[in-house]
């Protein structure tokens, strides 16, 4: 459980984007229009420049399972509101994130 450190800024993330989709807070639309773009372009980033291939994984690094919930919780969140270009984000950063994840396990195996 050492690895909840490192997931300090996804789980606030994820508070946030909960407190917006089902409270409607305005300052949380601002986090989220800021911080999805941001997400997107890292994951596209690391998955075309293979520095994710070049990164050894941490002793404390989070599973594997842990964003792919996270990742699915949120686009469900997304869709239940009905804000479908961030639902539509966030399953792109979802699936760029499985795509890179399927790479580092195959470079592993081989």
């Amino acid at each position: 459980m050492s690895w909840l450190k490192s997931v300090l800024i996804d789980i606030l993330i994820f508070v946030v984007i909960a407190i917006y989709v089902f409270l409607g807070a305005e300052w949380g639309y601002w986090i989220i229009v800021i911080y999805t773009p941001l997400m997107l372009l890292l994951k596209i980033g690391a998955l075309t420049s293979g520095i994710a291939q070049a990164v050894k994984q941490k002793s404390n690094a989070a599973p594997t399972w842990f964003f792919h919930a996270l990742y699915g919780v949120i686009v469900v969140f997304f869709l239940v509101g009905n804000y479908w270009l961030f639902s539509g984000a966030w399953a792109a950063i979802w699936l760029l994130s499985a795509i890179q994840e399927g790479r580092k396990t195959a470079k592993k195996s081989s």
